[in-house]
């Protein structure tokens, strides 16, 4: 029994370690995507494409220790989760940090939520730019009919095409 009470001992150490390993490499990944965020809101296209550049390594970095990752699901004997961290931290034996490793877990699970909210919040601002260069595009070629958006009437109302509406008098 000492000798499994050992060898849980070290998955916990094992396990404290990679999770603080991947919670670095997840703060890394979120200052660049704040920096890529700063970048999509000025326009500054030459941070934007550093940016991008930082982004990619951070990925190629996240993946070159995602075997970690499978050794921790195998010692927790299921997917990296709230249920499979829980159920591995009741059957931690006693004497041993239980509040610390919830408190890593929790750091850890915050991190990768605001990396994900903050993703996803570049993406919107990539997908709103691509409209309004298309809608742009559209209008300088004079291609009214495949507008991208609805345009708004003189009362605020949607309207599908432009009724002949020109820039001059717009």
């Amino acid at each position: 029994m000492n000798k499994a009470s050992d060898k849980f001992r070290n998955n916990i150490q094992t396990l404290k370690s990679v999770l603080e390993q991947q919670h670095v490499q997840l703060l890394s990944m979120l200052s660049i995507l704040r920096q890529e965020h700063q970048a999509l809101n000025s326009n500054n296209l030459e941070l934007f494409e550093q940016t991008l550049l930082r982004k990619q390594q951070q990925v190629r970095m996240l993946e070159q220790i995602q075997p970690q990752l499978s050794s921790i699901e195998k010692m927790l004997g299921g997917v990296l989760s709230k249920s499979t961290f829980s159920a591995f931290i009741q059957r931690m034996p006693e004497g041993t940090d239980r509040r610390g490793l919830e408190s890593l877990w929790e750091t850890f699970h915050e991190t990768l939520e605001e990396c994900n909210l903050q993703n996803k919040t570049n993406n919107h601002i990539l997908n709103a730019s691509a409209i309004n260069l298309k809608q742009a595009l559209n209008i300088l070629r004079g291609n009214t009919e495949h507008s991208t958006a609805a345009v708004y009437s003189h009362t605020g109302q949607q309207q599908e095409t432009l009724e002949g509406h020109s820039l001059a008098i717009a």
